[in-house]
């Protein structure tokens, strides 16, 4: 058994965010390549036909609209805050083919949604994972992150005195690649420290570095110096600057002094001996460079320009290891690489197998290392194509600037990585927690599968962004009214009924549940109702007439108005696969993971405060603080996973796993659940009062 997800058990540990996730499965199940048929003939024993869907959104709902060639030619690389305001809109539009006013769902994006549900019900692989390495900085991080990150750039030479492990150099490009030249030694060291108000007026810039310039300075021998008095007081080891001039003096030597950017309370820069080019050039790999591009931030684009510290003669700091250069950064506690990548926390039986599990039987898959042939799908999705809308198609007559979604932040890993009590991480213990530096798979796996929540009713204010950001950060976007219906179809060919069983599971999802599809899922945007209607056709019959009664083709395609068996054959089929790990459910839907999925696809979804990002400033102050821990679907606050009549007992879930039953409250509480949503409000009172 892989580490399973222990939830948080006090109400200061729990986290909330817009999106939770599915749980890796404890096995993934294949099909037999022999079995799957060819592409040339139609399989009397298989199904071939259609599913007819009519998708009504049920909140606001936006995917882009391509660009034409003749746009694309003169505004393509224009960024769209420098567009004029015609444009603006141009862009903004919702996807169509000739009419802006008929809006249209791409098939792909139909496909891409579909295909994910079906990995997940039918415990497919895990794939799609980036293989690069995370990074990260944990520099005043009490959790054992920090402790990790700390280690690696300062040696303990006694209780709570250190000396640095990081060295100054220069980045130079030599036939398309990077090297560090590093500084030279100057008093035992290649760089110290200088307080900020004995730097001198007047410096020159160096190299064209935009946080760089000539200095002359002394340096004092390196020795300790005492620093957080008034905290936790520890020494640390570093050369500082005796006295300084913006030009040439006795008893100065020229070098670089390198602001890294300002800090509250912050008193010390640093000056960076001239590079020494006696020394051998330390070479940085490819993918060390791309790991830097990756990690760059807004900050350091506005210090240092768009590529970071990727300049000719720009100074950084770097560590070795081993002789080997562990990575490089403008900043003296800089962003390290996690040992691992994200793949290296998926169990390798769960991400690899020769043989095709039942999605990629169905959407088919490419050729790869382990496999030489590829196989063609055998599902096709039609475009949405706009039928009717109950008050006007967009959700409003001019384009929205959306609030400003950033990019996933998997760093963040007491929402990503699984914390298992029995491993040693305690949710409850912020010390303890597991993180990239884990190891893995043996002690920590990835969450499982990212989906966001319904938000139910949406509101432009929930919609609209209301800060004040840079333009170059804004959008604008165009989305259609909920009530608005589309129909699409999935033809497919030659499908087992396992597999056709699959196919309408997912798109069939209980009435209470929606899908999502499209931008600003977050917002609690791409809420759809999907309804579906089988048609099968019979091939043998269609081929043996041409032509119907009335001169028109012989389709010999009927409806079939239940098509539950189909349904039934999947679930039945997956829980013989997964008896081993189930025991006795007979019923699919009472899998601990099926049940997850449910409870995430659950329309119009829970409290908005329980599913909201949790804020870095504001008056909850910075709720990231203390690494609290995302519980899983079935138990964030005020859901409980339980029947009111095992309050405070201890019960194993399906996967043997010991769960927390907490006590329910009225039947009042809208999420038929448990005192969490109370015992926030307590921790709350207690917070105001203090």
């Amino acid at each position: 058994m892989y580490p399973q997800h222990s939830n948080p058990t006090r109400p200061d540990r729990v986290a909330c965010a817009p999106y939770n996730f599915i749980p890796l499965p404890e096995k993934i199940v294949v099909v037999d390549p022999k079995t799957l048929p060819g592409h040339d003939s139609y399989d009397p024993d298989r199904y071939t036909g259609y599913i007819e869907c009519e998708l009504i959104t049920k909140s606001p709902l936006y995917t882009r609209c391509a660009l034409n060639p003749d746009f694309f030619r003169q505004w393509g690389e224009t960024p769209l805050h420098e567009l004029p305001e015609e444009k603006k809109k141009e862009k903004a539009q919702f996807f169509h083919i000739d009419d802006a006013y008929h809006p249209v769902i791409p098939g792909s994006s139909l496909r891409g949604m579909v295909r994910s549900l079906v990995e997940i019900v039918s415990y497919g692989k895990v794939q799609w994972v980036a293989g690069e390495p995370l990074v990260f900085r944990a520099v005043g991080d009490t959790s054992s992150l920090g402790r990790l990150y700390r280690s690696r750039f300062m040696k303990e030479m006694s209780k709570d005195h250190f000396s640095f492990l990081i060295q100054a150099g220069y980045l130079v490009k030599k036939r398309g690649q990077w090297f560090i030249v590093p500084a030279q030694d100057v008093k035992g060291t290649t760089f110290g420290r200088i307080e900020l108000n004995d730097i001198p007026k007047g410096l020159q810039k160096w190299s064209g570095c935009p946080n760089a310039e000539i200095i002359y300075a002394e340096l004092e021998p390196v020795k300790a110096h005492l620093h957080n008095k008034e905290k936790h007081p520890v020494k640390l080891n570093y050369a500082k600057v005796k006295r300084a001039s913006n030009k040439p003096e006795q008893g100065l030597q020229e070098m670089i002094l390198v602001k890294s950017g300002s800090m509250p309370n912050k008193h010390l820069g640093f000056v960076f001996a001239l590079p020494d080019n006696n020394k051998p050039r330390i070479p940085i790999p490819e993918e060390m460079v791309l790991a830097y591009r990756n990690q760059v931030t807004q900050f350091q684009e506005s210090l240092l320009g768009k590529d970071g510290a990727l300049r000719e003669n720009q100074p950084v700091f770097y560590l070795l290891e081993n002789n080997e250069l562990l990575f490089f950064g403008h900043t003296m506690m800089f962003r390290l690489p996690y040992p691992n990548s994200v793949k290296d926390f998926i169990p390798e039986p769960l991400r690899f197998s020769p043989d095709p599990d039942l999605a990629e039987a169905i959407f088919g898959f490419t050729p790869d290392e382990q496999r030489k042939n590829g196989y063609a799908g055998r599902v096709f999705f039609t475009d949405a194509k706009f039928v009717a809308a109950r008050d006007g198609v967009f959700y409003s007559d001019e384009p929205l600037t959306p609030k400003v979604l950033a990019a996933p932040k998997p760093t963040c890993f007491q929402h990503y990585l699984v914390q298992d009590r029995d491993n040693g991480h305690d949710p409850d213990n912020k010390a303890t927690l597991a993180h990239y530096g884990t190891p893995a798979p043996s002690e920590v796996v990835i969450r499982g599968h990212k989906l966001y929540w319904h938000k139910g009713n949406v509101d432009p204010t929930e919609i609209v962004n209301n800060k004040d950001v840079s333009e170059s950060q804004l959008t604008l976007i165009r989305p259609v009214k909920p009530e608005t219906t589309f129909n699409f179809r999935i033809y497919f060919e030659n499908l087992a009924d396992v597999e056709l069983g699959a196919l309408l599971w997912v798109l069939n999802v209980p009435e209470n549940c929606c899908h999502k599809i499209g931008m600003g899922k977050p917002l609690g945007m791409g809420a759809v109702k999907i309804k579906p209607s089988l048609f099968v056709t019979s091939r043998k019959e269609r081929y043996s007439r041409l032509f119907a009664d009335s001169h028109e083709w012989h389709e010999a395609t009927k409806k079939i108005d239940d098509f539950r068996k189909f349904t039934r054959v999947f679930e039945d089929y997956m829980l013989e696969q997964l008896k081993e790990y189930i025991g006795e459910s007979k019923i699919f839907t009472d899998i601990p993971r099926i049940k997850m999925l449910l409870r995430m696809l659950q329309w119009p979804g829970h409290p908005k405060e329980w599913i909201r990002y949790m804020e870095i400033e504001g008056s909850r102050g910075n709720e990231y603080r203390n690494r609290p821990v995302l519980p899983d679907p079935l138990h964030i606050a005020g859901c409980n996973s339980f029947s009111s009549g095992e309050s405070q007992k201890k019960k194993k879930d399906l996967r043997g796993k010991e769960k927390i039953s907490r006590p329910a409250v009225s039947s009042g509480d809208p999420g038929g659940g448990t005192t969490m949503a109370a015992a926030f409000e307590r921790a709350r009172k207690r917070k105001e009062t203090r």
